[in-house]
Order: C-alpha cells, then structure tokens, then sequence
C-alpha cells in the first residue's frame, strides 16, 4: 500500500535580495508562509511554481515538508526550513527575525 503523500510548499530565494519566499495560490512569491498554498500534489505544486517563476525573479524553488496547524498554518518539518523560515539563529534582535515572536515552537508574524 503506497504512503499517502505529505503536505508541501514551495519555497524559493528571491533573486535579487535573497529572501526565502513562499508560492501562493495565486502563483505570486510572497515572504508571507502562512500565505503558503499546501498541496500533497506534486504535479500540481510544480505547475504553480512553473507559472510563478516565469518572471524570473526567484532562483532555487524547492518543495517542503510541512505539517498543518489546526489554524491552517503550514509550518516546516525540517530544521533547516525552520531556520530559513524564522532567520539567524544569533541575534535575533537583528535582522528579519526580530519582527517575529515565538508560540508553540514556531515563528509567527507581528
């Protein structure tokens, strides 16, 4: 019996300041995770992503395991998303970090 497949985002680097970016539904890039569109279909995670990067303004689109809140937020199973996510791990009264608070374990937007 085949697994059944596991929720993802796509996420990219913006090209130009090098921000992690989340694909929406509506095939934009935005910073904004909880915008993510969460799919279990490749296929269909794919074609969005291909349309959104037409413009060529991301580079390096990859697709994220995440788990779904109960709020509907997707939130990344990996440590390394985590951290792209959240931003450095130092100082994090510096930089884009600094404009988020911690609940339950995960970043969240002020």
């Amino acid at each position: 019996m085949p697994k059944p497949a596991k929720p993802q985002i796509a996420s990219a680097n913006d090209l130009l300041e090098g921000h992690v970016l989340y694909l929406s539904g509506d095939a934009v890039w935005t910073p904004d995770r909880h915008s993510a569109f969460v799919s279990t279909d490749a296929d269909e995670l794919g074609a969005l992503a291909d349309k959104a990067s037409r413009n060529r303004q991301v580079v390096d689109v990859a697709f994220i395991e995440v788990t779904v809140a109960d709020d509907g937020d997707p939130r990344p199973v990996a440590l390394r998303e985590v951290i792209r996510d959240r931003g450095p791990t130092i100082r994090t009264d510096l930089g884009r970090q600094a404009d988020h608070t911690i609940q339950d374990g995960q970043a969240r937007n002020v």
